[in-house]
């Protein structure tokens, strides 16, 4: 049997002889609660948008279907298999109506409507309709869940029925719409129970009688409990909002794409192993769209994403317009005419691998393509947008970064120039690890300087452009200039400056190289020189060679950072190389090209070069009739003193001269930076316990978990007789034993304290007072005469 075009009034009056009049609907046991009416944000939407289309079509609107309804015909009970909920919404409408105009009793042969689920729902609808239970004008001046509540056949039980209470829900949102007197409900009633013509809202009815059983139909529908996904409910929402929004030709190409090409792209990336979550992936790239719309408009991102896409796409406005193209252009710019003219999705993995590349590449050609120093080796930005837009709260598992890269690409295809590599090359190193600096407050400036970077007549102009705007890092955009400037034309110079940017310790800042032209011909061994020592594997050695060549740390109020040795925390050394720009870190430019001449003269490995220099420095460190041991040569002499986890130390020197007593502390933190949560070793006690050789245990550990200025002391275990590290030599703290006193003194008199401290031959240099003898050999005398003497 087909489907026959009928409305709720119709199936009980019956309209010819292939659809009998009804006595009742019943909603079988099998079927779920009614749900229309819960009190959750996304069924809200549905349900406003359902019934304003409802009252629409009742109050002059053009009519509506509502598609098909199933069910079996039994004895005239209909039980529907698939149409509830639409069913339900339409019995309490037409409720409403007749009880507002005192016509339930004449309504009575098509308000018979029964809930199987549970027996509180069929005794709800019972007593519902009932002519008796509702006065003339009872829902005049109240709202019906307000004045049902009220009355004495309703009862209490009903308030724990999730049908009952999603019913009571609906016929408010009913009345919020037809309870103003404006309406004419007359006009309405007619509409709804008219049989002549097409109903002004209907659906076509579907009795089955070809199954043994609806149980079984029911199953192999598996409608039960199938909710729509997020995006089934944003879209025909989102249809109608541009409807406004485009000519009535570029609105039906809208919804035809939007259900074809558009959706084939995204097929396409399921296709080459995606997770077939379409509707999700939709969604996200929507939301980035949307987002884009706003920073360029200046709108905030409140509300939900209907809301957040009324802004941006609903209107007249010129903002609208650019905002409407670029939607087509972000998903058109995926297709593509095939030889025969169909249009197909694109390889978008090939589209993005052709400008960029991922660090697992760095070691093969990758000719111009851009290094990507992402997590991921995927480069497709499309399909990573689509994966995890959005997701991630404030931690963007998609990062603004990456954001902005992709707009360029989608601005690169929407306006092509023929120097895209290095306008792509130039934006990676303004963004990558930019910190706070890409934040979401900056983004209207950010998305701004990228148009301006891709669609500018020149680079240069566009940095220029970003100069006199607040955009960028200012540092990262003078950098870009200046290399623009010397290196502007394919050449082994500029191939050599982009080797050292895509080098993963630099990403893109290469502030500590020396760019002038009088040293460019040293520029290609410097390069390949640091490449070589780089490798974590020589970050050990690495870390004492640069000490060795000069002070080239990082300074932060009495904080120093120089690079780590522990592979953990690779950052340490990208801040050190990276952080400051061109033009405040001469003494890390210096240091480095120093050292880098030095390795590159040499035919050995990288490591046995690293090792000459660390083993000359020492060696004049060491010479001479009266040597000197500064605060760099104890830390490329004992490596325990430069194994700080993140390079970080803390201690007094002078910020003027960033010369440096020896009062330090080895930082190591809960938090990864440089604030709280640390613990303060004491460096050169680390290296006094370990060159002295004793067993574990005979001395405790040599850090506190207060302050910087809080003494560290070292203490004997047997004893807690203390050493600790000053200015002066070590000063020497007695056990508490009075035992022991005698044994302590012994000591001090054979090792030479005097007055609590065992004092280091200095003399003053400059401004500074140093060593002339090694304080860690000193140290590790005093250490073992107090234990070997059972203090």
């Amino acid at each position: 049997m087909k489907g026959q075009l009928t409305s709720y009034v119709g199936m009980f009056t019956g309209t010819n002889d292939e659809l009998p009049a009804l006595r009742l609907i019943e909603i079988p046991i099998i079927q779920r609660d009614y749900a229309q009416g819960r009190d959750v944000p996304a069924v809200t939407l549905i349900r406003d948008d359902f019934l304003d289309a409802l009252v629409s079509a009742l109050t002059g609107g053009k009519p509506i279907s509502l598609d098909f309804v199933y069910g079996e015909i039994e004895d005239g009970t209909l039980r529907p298999l698939d149409g509830q909920q639409r069913l339900t919404t339409l019995f309490l409408l037409h409720w409403y109506v007749a009880a507002r105009l005192d016509r339930v009793a004449e309504a009575q042969p098509w308000l018979q409507f029964a809930y199987a689920t549970r027996p509180t729902a069929e005794l709800f609808c019972r007593e519902l309709v009932k002519p008796d239970n509702l006065p003339a004008d009872a829902l005049s001046a109240r709202e019906p869940q307000e004045w049902i509540k009220d009355q004495p056949w309703y009862l209490y039980s009903w308030r724990h029925d999730p049908t009952v209470a999603s019913m009571l829900n609906v016929l408010d949102a009913i009345h919020r719409r037809l309870g103003d007197p404006q309406v004419d409900l007359d006009a309405v009633w007619q509409a709804l129970t008219s049989t002549e013509g097409d109903p002004a809202i209907g659906f076509y009815f579907l009795p089955i009688d070809d199954m043994p059983s609806g149980e079984e139909l029911y199953i192999k529908m598996n409608s039960r409990g199938k909710t729509l996904t997020s995006w089934e409910n944003l879209k025909p929402r989102l249809e109608k909002l541009v409807s406004g929004s485009l000519t009535e030709a570029n609105f039906s190409e809208f919804v035809r794409r939007i259900d074809g090409i558009w959706t084939d792209v995204l097929w396409r990336l399921e296709a080459d192993g995606g997770d077939w979550r379409v509707d999700e992936e939709f969604e996200r790239y929507l939301e980035f769209i949307i987002e884009v719309g706003e920073w360029r408009d200046g709108t905030p991102a409140d509300g939900a994403l209907l809301d957040r896409a009324e802004r941006v796409l609903a209107g007249d406005g010129d903002k609208v317009k650019r905002n409407l193209a670029f939607l087509f252009h972000a998903f058109d710019t995926w297709t593509a005419e095939d030889s025969v003219g169909r249009v197909e999705p694109i390889d978008t993995g090939a589209v993005f691998a052709s400008h960029f590349a991922s660090t697992a590449e760095t070691g093969t050609a990758i000719g111009d393509r851009v290094v990507l120093f992402e997590e991921s080796r995927d480069v497709d930005l499309f399909r990573q947008c689509c994966d995890r837009y959005g997701l991630g709260g404030k931690n963007r598992l998609f990062t603004l970064a990456q954001t902005l890269v992709l707009f360029a690409v989608l601005i690169h295809r929407q306006s092509p120039k023929a120097d895209v590599q290095r306008r792509l090359r130039v934006l990676r190193n303004l963004t990558d690890t930019a910190g706070n600096e890409v934040i979401e407050a900056r983004m209207p400036d950010l998305v701004a300087a990228v148009e301006q970077l891709m669609s500018a007549e020149s680079i240069d102009a566009a940095l220029e452009w970003m100069e006199s705007r607040t955009t960028f890092n200012p540092d990262r955009i003078a950098d870009e200039r200046e290399k623009l400037s010397l290196f502007p034309d394919a050449s082994a110079l500029q191939a050599t400056v982009f080797a050292l940017e895509d080098h993963v310790l630099l990403r893109g800042r290469i502030f500590p190289f020396d760019l002038a032209p009088e040293g460019w011909d040293r520029l290609p061994a410097r390069t390949k020189a640091f490449q070589a020592i780089t490798p974590s594997e020589h970050w050990p050695l690495l870390t004492r060679a640069l000490l060795s060549s000069g002070d080239y740390g990082y300074r932060i109020w009495n904080l120093r950072q120089f690079g780590t040795v522990n592979p953990t925390y690779g950052a340490s050394w990208r801040d050190v190389l990276t952080r400051y720009g061109r033009k405040n870190n001469e003494g890390l430019r210096t240091s480095l090209a120093k050292l880098l001449d030095r390795v590159s003269g040499q035919e050995s490995d990288p490591a046995s070069a690293l090792q000459a220099v660390i083993d000359a420095f020492l060696e004049d460190a060491r010479g001479g009739e009266e040597p000197v041991f500064d605060w760099r040569y104890y830390l490329v002499t004992y490596p325990i003193m430069s194994s700080a986890p993140r390079g970080v130390y803390q201690g007094e020197f002078l910020q003027e001269t960033g010369l440096w007593f020896y009062s330090m502390c080895l930082m190591t933190t809960q938090s990864g930076g440089f604030g709280g949560g640390a613990t303060y070793h004491d460096p050169f006690l680390m290296a006094v316990r370990e060159h002295s050789g004793l067993e574990d245990g005979l001395l405790a550990p040599t850090y506190n978990l207060g302050s910087p200025a809080a003494p560290r002391w070292m203490r004997t275990t047997h004893s807690e007789t203390g050493v600790r590290c000053v200015q002066a030599g070590f000063e020497v703290d007695a056990p508490q034993d009075p035992d022991l006193a005698e044994t302590f003194e012994e000591v001090c008199r054979a090792v030479g304290v005097v007055d609590g401290l065992l004092a280091i031959q200095q003399r003053l240099r400059g401004e500074e007072l140093l060593d002339t003898e090694d304080r860690i050999e000193v140290g590790a005398r005093l250490v073992t005469a107090l234990v070997e003497a059972g203090l």
